[in-house]
């Protein structure tokens, strides 16, 4: 084992979770303490889902623990979605479904604090697409109530005999202005988006026997929330399914199968803490969606499991004495012509996510599955951040990090590891070496620009995204001998950002930011004279909400690229993973050491 900061991580088993069971925490709402329970799985996996549950009057946190059948189901899950339950309780005994509309000091504000608490990572890691909340009787009520006042956070909503929400509260929530839009907190209504607009997969299952299990109208405010004007169909005997039939607004980014809500009237389903439909309302419902930050209000898509959805080969083998981690996808296309070589692309996650999450977040395999290539995505081992930020944290719990910068003196190499998965994938597949490349987001980006840099005639371009070439002596890829004794190769580069994360990159490039001194340096790389532009305001595009800058060598190939996104948070997207093949990858290969450009390539 190596020792992280006070962690230790055993190479043989490093994605092992180092919290497991029940944790009591405390809120401060209006003054007071109100507590909640977190249980966390054997073998939850960072950046998992969080199920956040509220039961009936007279029951406590401590009952829902022990008597509702939700431990078993997070024991249970077949899946890496181990996910971690968040059990809540009403303040003496009681839920104020009465409550006033934005009430700072309510049930409601207590149940933001409880979700805002479930994004700290100091024991576990919840991904920001996977929020659920689903509540019982009066529970039931306090989770629509909820979720109608902050919808753009919630991944799914299931209640069961509590869908009687004031027509007032409805209407107050509906007509409101909402600020945070997952990732964008738009406190000046820029984008003027109401909460009533923001779609939320929603199950309101109704029970005749709970006082608060008949439907005045909350079913109707999810359909309109979700655009969905269509008659529903019967899904099961006791559910119908309301799916939006017209296009998502931001597709490819959002799908219309997504914009999902279900009714049922089953009697007597509320008893028990509705214990015989808590699998369902799990499994065959809030799994079901994630919200993905990147558009104002997030993106709603399907859950796809990369093995069981997907069909993507999942490896978990030893490299460098470390167990490491990787998917690979190889579309239908690709498998029916097995002989035919074809490129690779390694697309990289972030910091405390997995292979399995940003297959999802960024659906290169879609990309993959309409230009016949293959996608490999690994998964890095936990490690801690240096750096303060509002992407980590020092004292986070040691999540999944690229070693790139070895601060980790014991830990893995990346780059043997990604020399090997190469290696192994073209022994399994036939590659086109001469077209193999890198991509990644935020610290995946970061390690792009290393595999980019360090491994330059490997690769024939690369695109970073939510990254540059940071100063920060934690990120400082320059300062690394294999990158400082580097030899002379060029690569094609094309760096993203987005408005809304300054925080961590200038959106504008400038003579003074890293993010000018980015393209200085990659401009440096690729014999583009000056390395300075001389003058930044020159060169732009724009096309809806992307602003791109290109410069081109003298046979038009677009060595260096930086685009920013308007309204983008911390985050990728599929219509930006498109674009990368599309538009850039597609159009270079490497043979014989030089970057060859096809500008007419649509392979």
């Amino acid at each position: 084992m190596y020792q992280n900061n006070h962690y230790e991580i055993d190479p043989k088993d490093p994605l092992k979770p180092l919290y497991q069971g029940t944790f009591e925490q405390t809120v401060t709402v209006g003054g007071k303490q109100r507590r909640y329970l977190v249980y966390i799985p054997e073998g939850a996996r960072p950046s998992t889902a969080g199920v956040f549950v509220l039961p009936e009057n007279g029951k406590t946190a401590d009952d829902l623990w022990r008597d509702s059948w939700w431990r078993m189901i997070a024991d249970t899950e077949e899946t890496k979605e181990k996910l971690i339950v968040f059990f809540l309780e009403p303040e003496n005994g009681k839920w104020n479904a009465d409550e006033a509309y934005g009430k700072a000091d309510g049930d409601v504000a207590y149940i933001h604090a409880v979700r805002l608490a479930g994004e700290e990572r100091f024991k576990f890691c919840v991904h920001e697409s996977k929020f659920y909340l689903t509540g019982c009787r009066e529970g039931g009520v306090l989770a629509n109530m909820a979720v109608m006042s902050n919808p753009a956070v919630w991944a799914g909503v299931a209640t069961v005999g509590g869908s009687a929400v004031s027509e007032q509260y409805r209407k107050a929530a509906a007509d409101d202005f909402c600020t945070n839009l997952h990732g964008f907190i738009d406190e000046t209504h820029r984008k003027g988006i109401k909460k009533g607009e923001i779609p939320v997969p929603a199950w309101v299952i109704d029970d005749p026997d709970s006082p608060f299990g008949t439907d005045n109208g909350t079913t109707s405010y999810w359909r309109a929330a979700c655009g969905i004007t269509e008659a529903g169909h019967l899904a099961a005997p006791d559910v119908t399914e309301y799916i939006r039939t017209e296009q998502a607004p931001y597709a490819p980014n959002q799908e219309k199968e997504a914009f999902r809500v279900c009714t049922s009237t089953i009697k007597g389903a509320s008893a028990d803490y509705a214990n015989p439909m808590l699998r369902r309302v799990w499994k065959d419902f809030l799994y079901r969606q994630r919200r993905w930050e990147s558009g104002p209000g997030g993106d709603l898509r399907v859950t796809k499991d990369p093995v069981a959805d997907l069909g993507m080969e999942y490896h978990y083998e030893e490299i460098g004495g470390w167990m490491r981690e990787w998917y690979v996808y190889v579309p239908q296309q690709v498998k029916e012509n097995p002989d035919k070589p074809v490129p690779l692309v390694f697309a990289m996650h972030g910091y405390t996510c997995s292979g399995e999450i940003y297959a999802g977040n960024s659906d290169w395999y879609k990309v993959a599955d309409r230009h016949g290539f293959i996608v490999v995505h690994p998964t890095a081992t936990p490690g801690q951040m240096t750096a303060s930020n509002q992407a980590c944290d020092p004292d986070n719990v040691p999540l999944p990090a690229w070693n790139f910068m070895h601060n980790a003196p014991d830990g893995p190499d990346e780059l043997q590891f990604f020399r090997t998965m190469l290696e192994k994938v073209s022994a399994n597949h036939s590659v086109d070496r001469t077209r193999v490349y890198a991509t990644g987001h935020s610290h995946g980006s970061v390690m792009t620009q290393v595999l980019a840099m360090a491994m330059s005639d490997v690769f024939a371009a690369a695109a970073p995204c939510s990254g540059i070439l940071f100063r920060m002596p934690d990120m400082n890829i320059r300062e690394l001998p294999e990158i400082a004794q580097r030899a002379d190769i060029q690569i094609p580069i094309w760096m993203f950002g987005g408005e809304q994360e300054p925080w961590l990159l200038p959106t504008i490039p400038d003579n003074e930011n890293e993010t000018g001194d980015s393209i200085r340096i990659w401009r440096e790389i690729n014999h583009m004279e000056p390395a300075l532009p001389q003058d930044w305001t020159t060169g732009w595009t724009k096309n809806g909400r992307w602003h791109d800058l290109s410069y081109a060598r003298t046979d038009g190939a677009p060595m260096v690229r930086y685009t920013w996104v308007d309204y983008m948070p911390h985050a990728t997207m599929t219509e930006m993973s498109f674009r990368i093949w599309e538009e850039f990858f597609s159009k270079f290969s490497r043979e014989n050491g030089k970057v060859c450009y096809h500008p007419e390539a649509d392979r």
